[in-house]
């Protein structure tokens, strides 16, 4: 569904992205993990289509242009970005509203809206509240929602799960499991890595801009690498090291 081939992107004279390769099948859920800087948010909105890019992207055989975020939204690409980027100052559903305003299918967006309202109950309940004013958790379910309405193919997710309480946190990995499920393919920026490697099918770990591994998620969770880029240990100083997330505590889904 996607290829990503060679992507640069410069910040005027800093190179944030240094030629990424990187795929995604259809249905599957791929990860881009790594540790602050290494290029995941960079890279998922050149996807996007939201900033400027060197190399080629290919969605569905097509190429993909660079700062062609709304041509990129109508092809089916979808972008939860990280921060939710939902309008304070509107009500839930003014929010809702804004999901569907590339659609021409008035009546079919607005049951969309209503079925939205049913998947997620806390959102019909506040509807006419502010956005500003949902907790963290509500606010992320909402940003899903809104983008879920452009009924769009492939799903960007830059870190769904930043700022939440773990509980919460459960609570979206569940929801993304739950659209791959319902045949949604989705590509998700994380640094939650061992949450995120129990339930990705594969993973790409960045490093100052590069892809320095990839694999089944599952191999990755016991690569030293991982450890080294998030936990700053290297395999020289621990080589009988156990998983490289062992100390932490597992954090089982509902359910």
């Amino acid at each position: 569904m996607l290829t990503v081939r060679g992507l640069e992107v410069l910040y005027g004279p800093i190179r944030a992205v240094r030629g990424v390769d990187l795929d995604v099948n259809a249905g599957e859920i791929v990860a881009l993990i790594g540790a602050n800087g290494a290029g995941k948010t960079t890279t998922i909105r050149a996807i996007a289509g939201l900033t400027a890019f060197r190399g080629e992207i290919a969605y569905c055989g097509r190429k993909l242009r660079p700062n062609a975020a709304e041509r990129n939204l109508r092809a089916g690409i979808a972008l939860v970005p990280e921060g939710r980027g939902i309008l304070g100052r509107m009500s839930v559903g003014e929010n809702l509203l804004m999901g569907v305003y590339c659609r021409s299918d008035r009546a079919a967006a607005l049951a969309d809206i209503d079925r939205m309202y049913a998947r997620f109950p806390i959102l019909d309940q506040r509807r006419r509240a502010l956005a500003s004013v949902l907790s963290g958790g509500e606010q992320q379910l909402l940003a899903i929602a809104r983008a879920l309405l452009s009924r769009p193919r492939l799903l960007l997710l830059d870190e769904p799960s930043l700022g939440l309480a773990p509980k919460t946190s459960d609570i979206v990995f569940d929801l993304i499991a739950a659209l791959r499920r319902d045949g949604l393919t989705v590509l998700l920026v994380e640094q939650k890595a061992r949450q995120t490697l129990k339930f990705a099918d594969r993973a790409y770990l960045l490093e100052n801009g590069r892809v320095i591994t990839s694999g089944a998620a599952a191999t990755l969770a016991n690569d030293p690498r991982v450890a080294r880029a998030f936990l700053g240990e290297t395999s020289a100083a621990s080589p009988a090291a156990p998983s490289p997330l062992a100390d932490q505590p597992v954090i089982r889904p509902h359910g």
